[in-house]
């Protein structure tokens, strides 16, 4: 029998637990992906929210002797670029060649990465380049490498580009050097059904007891993220070893759902929107919560996103009406406060670095952009959320 580690996978390619998903027009994300790839001159665009399987979808189809995965975030110099695309692939960054017919008579050539060299190598060994979380990268870096781009699929370079939605239509969607030139593939969110399948799969494997009620909480907490789910159930099968249970019941999901959380590293997000905006001196108002004593709205606007149920998305009218549930003594904070803070919020997470990256409020929504904050905000901070 497999391990529980070798079952639920985190962190990469999964087997056993692996979902094939069908798309809205009855083929798999699989076969949209083959079919892409398989056009000569076109990029390949994977659009969807974190952590819901672009990488392992590319990983799946491609195979992971043939991907070369290079991340967003790591493209800071034009000049380099190509440099840093051969060298992920395994091309030496320079060498010495020897040229000559006879024995003792060569000429020593000096030789270095150059892009159509990394091109020559691209096609020689059947590669795919996937440019994941393509957003990271700054905006000119962007439209360079879109630039960039279009020659290179001109020749022959297959390229996947992974990003979250609408952090990429500018740069390659509206591009007009790549008009005519893209495989659009937007992945929509997991279905309850659809991430169902991991716990029943897995534990079923591993033959641990589990019910139909126990697998639905766990699909609604894995807020549409294969990836929390696999760790979820993985840390099920850890705390169900050390007490000797082959019986999966709420007290013990509940207990992996804490357990989970000690490796993200969240609180300093937290922290750094609950300080808010320098109020420049002027006190800023305070509510009455039951359950976390008093609160100004930052700590209401985290404590509304925690409740239940986790989302992946929110209007702002639903969030409005959260943050009102959490005030007790009626004295409720205006549209335009709640708004106002809502984009001081945002600002602040702007003006930090990429790991402050987990919320985003934009076009009168809320957007959860990272599932594993939320679930921190859920499960992380002990019962005292205030605190």
């Amino acid at each position: 029998m497999k391990k529980p580690n070798e079952v639920f996978i985190p962190g990469a390619l999964p087997g056993s637990t692996y979902v094939t998903r069908v798309m809205n027009s009855g083929f798999t994300y699989e076969q949209r992906l083959e079919q892409a790839l398989s056009v000569s001159g076109y990029l390949t665009l994977i659009s969807g929210p974190s952590k819901i399987g672009k990488t392992v979808l590319c990983e799946k189809v491609i195979g992971l002797d043939n991907i070369v995965e290079i991340s967003g975030s790591d493209m800071l110099d034009q000049s380099a670029m190509w440099t840093q695309i051969g060298m992920k692939a395994g091309m030496p960054y320079t060498g010495t060649t020897k040229n000559g017919r006879q024995i003792n008579e060569y000429i020593e050539e000096t030789f270095y990465l150059t892009k159509e060299s990394v091109l020559d190598y691209f096609r020689e060994h059947d590669l795919v380049l996937l440019m994941d979380d393509f957003h990271y990268a700054s905006i000119d870096m962007q439209i360079f490498m879109a630039q960039q781009f279009k020659d290179a699929i001109r020749k022959g370079l297959r390229i996947v580009i992974a990003s979250l939605p609408h952090r990429v239509d500018d740069t390659i969607r509206t591009n007009p050097d790549l008009q005519g030139r893209i495989s659009i593939i937007d992945m929509q969110a997991w279905s309850r059904e659809e991430l169902e399948q991991i716990p029943e799969k897995g534990f079923g494997e591993l033959d641990m007891k589990v019910t139909d009620d126990i697998i639905r909480i766990l699909a609604e907490e894995s807020i549409a993220s294969p990836q929390l789910m696999q760790l979820i159930c993985l840390n099920i099968c850890i705390l169900a070893k050390n007490k000797g249970t082959i019986e999966i019941n709420e007290s013990l999901v509940r207990r992996a759902f804490q357990f989970s959380t000690l490796n993200l590293d969240y609180d300093k997000v937290v922290k750094v929107i609950r300080q808010g905006k320098s109020s420049r001196g002027q006190k800023r108002s305070v509510y009455q919560t039951e359950d976390f004593g008093d609160l100004d709205l930052y700590g209401l606007i985290l404590e509304a996103i925690a409740l239940d149920p986790p989302f992946a998305s929110i209007s702002f009218n639903d969030l409005y009406a959260r943050i009102v549930k959490l005030i007790a003594d009626g004295n409720e904070p205006s549209v335009i406060s709640v708004r106002n803070y809502l984009k001081n919020m945002q600002d602040i997470l702007d003006s930090s670095d990429r790991s402050y990256e987990v919320l985003e409020w934009k076009d009168n929504n809320l957007y959860i952009l990272e599932s594993l904050f939320l679930f921190y905000l859920r499960w992380g901070r002990g019962d005292d959320h205030a605190g």
